[in-house]
């Protein structure tokens, strides 16, 4: 059985995929497993390192508006909650997005 508050990601079998693929066939496999990540948390919520996880990512890949998007829905989410927040704000800084 799977634990509840476990961090869903790619499997082992999944990582090995990945590195017998193209450089453009992972990216879309990366930005797939980013918006399955989204749709999670906009949908059901998540912990604060959820929301980093997302921030982050998706400043990687480029997509500033999206990030700065989730940024502001996880202050919403963990107002209130200091630890949580620096946590948050720390993603958002190294996404580009923290203001």
């Amino acid at each position: 059985p799977v634990a509840v508050n476990a961090p869903r990601g790619p499997s082992a079998d999944d990582v090995a995929a990945a590195g017998e693929m193209s450089s453009g066939d992972r990216a879309e496999m990366i930005k797939g497993m980013v918006a399955q990540l989204s749709d999670r948390l906009y949908s059901e919520g998540g912990s604060a390192e959820d929301w980093a996880r997302l921030i982050t990512s998706l400043g990687v890949l480029g997509e500033t508006e999206k990030a700065k998007e989730a940024w502001g829905k996880a202050q919403a989410a963990y107002a209130g909650q200091d630890v949580a927040l620096e946590a948050l704000r720390q993603a958002a800084e190294e996404a580009g997005v923290a203001g």
